[in-house]
């Protein structure tokens, strides 16, 4: 640091009016007053604190005195700084668990056996039998007879079951369990940060500038050149052709074939017979079979009734009781004679032909149409391409870059600390016991009833319509196949089904709370003290010698006295030297 001229000529006043004349020399003296006796100069009365210098002559000299003097020096102090880390601690907490545990129970229930049994069980068959029959063809009918026959209808029925099931009944119980509570709490923390300082700097920079110019370019292309040519292809030209083929034709041909055929050529004759009649008299009209009511001895069938009429009733009527035997008249005769007509078969077997219609096959010839085609060769114009190649020329862009300096400003950025406060979060916990509702499952045996259907046959006699053909005026024997009933026996499976108790084992799930002793990981930020050299501006008083003009006591004293040095007027003492006392 420079000083002035002015301070130090400032400073020579103030020592000189200080009256420091004996102030550093420690006088043994008690007189306050100096001599004065000039003759031995100033240099006898205070022990030498003041350099006179050697001439002796009276004036002004300058002695040299070393004054502190205050400077500003820079100068590097060890500054102790509080900065943080983070820092990663383990600490230990507990947490309680729902740990699901596994039991075993044994629990009886009822099952449904099914058992396999077997029963003799009756049933009727309709069993075929062959037997030849006689009938008689003229008129073809059918007639429609009702049959029995018997069937196993199966019934079915419901029927109650009872068995038992286990239940779950849950229950809500309370559980008290112990929690940890965080509690936050607000901390001032200091903390240092960098913050960023941003200044505008001007930037020279390179930049590759594109410049494009056209040229000319030449390129080659192909040009299609087309021609007329004649070419040949062929083509399918479609036709219908007539061809003859062989069938075979299935006609039917009239057929006369013979049959033979049983014929009655009887006829009806006259037979006289005896006949009885009743005994004793009465009404005669009904007994004789003849018509005759008077027992005529008749020959023939006529005649009767003129010999009934002339006097046969009279003689009936009167009850006579006398045998009549040729007169017509009395009571009738134990037998008649009467005559009847009577027919007398004849069966005559003979030929008879008859027409049938038979299939027959023949080969006939038949005529059909097929659709063929035929290749023919055509000629038809098309256009031929050939290319040929012409060079041709066009303007392309080319771009070439150019390279320019630029200017622009940017942000350039620069970091200075700054300790700030902030209030973070401190966690504590406190342990709470709190009460919670648990589900708890119980198993209760309960009665029920299901339905089960259940199957049992049952005999029925059921009605059929049997178609049968009856055949008249035609006797005729044939094989016909007649359906028996016959009763049979066979071994029927069926399932009973019987209560049969078990033991089956189940596993039940169980909650226990289980602590748990869990370490976690966290982050604290741990302060810590650096010392650092930091360059300080101080003030210290430096000691510099400088030139102080003294008197000597001589020719100036009456108006000028010394500090400390008079020749006849008194100096007063100064305060700090303790001459005067």
């Amino acid at each position: 640091m420079k000083l002035s001229p002015v301070f130090f000529f400032g400073l020579a006043a103030m020592v000189m009016g200080a009256s420091q004349a004996s102030a550093d020399c420690g006088c043994a003296s008690s007189a306050p007053v100096v001599s004065s006796d000039c003759g031995g100069g100033c240099g006898g009365g205070c022990g030498g604190s003041v350099a006179v210098s050697s001439g002796a002559g009276c004036g002004v000299t300058y002695t040299e005195k070393t004054v502190m003097v205050p400077q500003q020096v820079t100068e590097m102090r060890t500054v102790s700084k509080t900065m943080t880390r983070q820092e990663q601690r383990t600490r230990t907490y507990t947490v309680n668990k729902i740990v699901p545990r596994t039991e075993t129970k044994t629990q009886d229930y009822t099952v449904q056996v099914p058992v396999q049994q077997t029963k003799t069980e009756t049933y009727t068959v309709c069993v075929p039998t062959q037997q030849q029959q006689t009938y008689t063809v003229k008129v073809a009918s059918t007639v429609m007879e009702a049959q029995n026959y018997t069937v196993q209808v199966p019934v079915y029925t419901e029927v109650d079951v009872p068995y038992t099931v286990n239940v779950p009944v849950t229950t809500q119980e309370a559980q008290n369990y112990t929690v940890q509570v965080p509690v936050y709490t607000d901390v001032t923390q200091d903390y240092t940060v960098q913050v960023p300082v941003t200044v505008d700097v001007v930037q020279n920079y390179t930049v590759q500038v594109p410049v494009t110019t056209m040229v000319d370019q030449s390129y080659t292309v192909q040009v299609p050149v087309y021609t007329d040519e004649v070419q040949d292809y062929t083509v399918s030209v479609p036709y219908t052709e007539a061809r003859t083929a062989t069938r075979t034709v299935c006609k039917q041909v009239p057929v006369t074939m013979t049959r033979t055929v049983s014929k009655d050529m009887g006829s009806y004759q006259c037979v006289t017979e005896e006949v009885p009649v009743s005994s004793g008299c009465g009404s005669s009209h009904g007994s004789v079979s003849s018509g005759c009511g008077c027992g005529v001895s008749v020959s023939s069938a006529c005649g009767c009734n003129s010999g009934c009429n002339s006097g046969c009733n009279s003689g009936c009527n009167s009850g006579c009781g006398a045998a009549v035997a040729s007169s017509g008249c009395g009571c009738a005769p134990q037998t008649h004679t009467v005559s009847r007509k009577v027919w007398v078969p004849n069966v005559v077997t003979e030929e008879v032909p008859y027409t049938t219609y038979q299939s027959q096959q023949s080969e006939e010839s038949y005529t059909y149409n097929v659709s063929l085609c035929r290749q023919e060769t055509r000629q038809r114009t098309v256009k031929k391409v050939s290319y040929t190649t012409e060079t041709r020329t066009r303007q392309v862009a080319q771009t070439s870059m150019t390279t320019e300096t630029r200017q622009r400003t940017v942000k350039q950025c620069s970091m200075q600390t700054q300790t700030r406060q902030r209030t973070v979060k401190q966690c504590s916990y406190n342990t709470e016991t709190r009460t919670r509702m648990v589900s708890k499952t119980v198993m209760t045996t309960e009665q029920r009833t299901r339905k089960e259907r259940r199957c049992s046959m049952s005999t029925e006699t059921r009605t059929r319509q049997v178609p049968r053909t009856v055949y008249n005026d035609e006797t005729r024997t044939r094989t016909v196949t007649v359906m028996n009933n016959e009763t049979r026996t066979r071994e029927v499976p069926f399932t009973t089904y019987t209560t049969e108790t078990r033991q089956r084992t189940y596993n039940v799930t169980v909650n226990e709370t289980v602590s748990e002793e869990k370490t976690d990981t966290y982050n604290v930020c741990v302060p810590y003290t650096v010392e650092e050299q930091v360059a300080v501006t101080v003030c210290k008083m430096v000691p510099q010698t400088i030139s102080v003009p003294v008197s000597t006591g001589c020719g100036g004293c009456a108006s000028a006295p010394a500090a400390g040095c008079g020749c006849s007027a008194p100096a007063p003492a100064a305060s700090s030297c303790g001459c005067g006392s």
